[in-house]
């Protein structure tokens, strides 16, 4: 199964991505440049942005968090169970799995079998020189051009200043003598409507990149709950379980809209939800691919998208018919 997934979401009060800071007590947001066409030619404008690594990172928590509810929970690795994205060290020719044995890092084939989070996110094993391309591909997420345009002028980030105090038994604010202060500290917070987009090759799960001809590495039934517990992970990441400062100040998060579609062969992308004709131009990628032959079912939130495209009502209702897509192609084998 190959999935690619555009779309907006309308952000207010967020922090989930920080840079800067260190030492201080100031805390910026991430902030990237994008260009936007204007009336009058094109503008580069500094905005507030979500990078591609932290979305990955958070859709890598939750295809861990449903993976360990699967009967191949122990095909992790140990650094998984602690949300800790696979990269392996320099000088390691090991990996740890989440149930205390060891795998070889000298074969992609066998890395994947055992590992199943190296499988979907990728990995690099420096020593051994073994790698392999995610199979989860996140982008920035930033504010869509047309409400870049819309609000010209306005602020996008504000500054809050918040406070850490440490009371004394008496329940006085003391002195940072007697170990017992206030602390005061600014974080900015950034609002807008946001445009994303994230490509799955959830085909190539349990098949080694560098044998393809080969075919998958792992059974039908591990390689299909990998999948699974990948589409599923979508539901946490897009309901707002994403990014730092996650505990003060959990993002007012809402999916205004979205386009998807998947296939059971490689698929050309979407047009990246920043782009304020990103439904149409995907539109036509999406028709002129099935002219040349692709398979392409498509599915919309919330906006008109291809005419054969089945209307959803939420990002969960979209998981739920690509699992029934998953069953009817595996024939209904668990």
């Amino acid at each position: 199964m190959y999935v690619r997934i555009s779309g907006r979401v309308r952000l207010n009060a967020h922090s989930l991505n920080a840079q800067g800071g260190g030492g201080s007590n100031y805390i910026e947001v991430t902030k990237t440049k994008v260009t936007v066409k204007t009336d009058n030619g094109w503008a580069v404008v500094e905005v507030p942005a979500i990078t591609g690594n932290m979305v990955k990172h958070w859709h890598f928590v939750g295809f861990v968090d449903y993976f360990r509810k699967t009967p191949f929970k122990d095909n992790l690795t140990e650094r998984a169970l602690r949300y800790n994205g696979t990269r392996f060290g320099q000088g390691e020719t090991k990996a740890k799995k989440a149930d205390g044995t060891e795998v070889e890092l000298k074969d992609e084939g066998k890395i994947i079998k055992h590992l199943a989070d190296a499988d979907v996110h990728g990995f690099l094993a420096p020593k051994t020189g073994v790698r392999r391309v995610s199979l989860v591909k996140t982008s920035f997420v930033v504010p869509a051009e047309d409400f870049i345009r819309e609000v010209e002028g306005e602020r996008l980030i504000n500054a809050v200043k918040h406070n850490r105090v440490d009371i004394t038994e008496k329940g006085t604010i003391g002195s940072s003598e007697e170990g017992t202060a206030q602390m005061l500290f600014s974080r900015e917070y950034a609002t807008g409507l946001y445009g994303f987009s994230v490509v799955l090759d959830l085909g190539l799960v349990g098949v080694p990149q560098s044998n393809i001809a080969g075919g998958s590495a792992i059974p039908d039934n591990e390689r299909k709950e990998r999948i699974k517990s990948a589409l599923l992970a979508l539901i946490p990441m897009l309901s707002g379980y994403i990014g730092a400062n996650l505990a003060r100040s959990f993002p007012l998060m809402k999916v205004e809209e979205f386009i998807a579609v998947a296939s059971a062969e490689p698929i050309p992308a979407l047009v990246h939800g920043f782009y304020d004709d990103y439904v149409e131009a995907s539109g036509a990628i999406v028709e002129n691919a099935r002219k040349l032959g692709f398979d392409i079912k498509a599915f919309a939130y919330n906006t008109k998208f291809v005419e054969s495209a089945n209307e959803v009502s939420s990002v969960e209702e979209l998981v739920g018919k690509l699992l029934e897509t998953l069953e009817y192609s595996s024939g209904g084998s668990s």
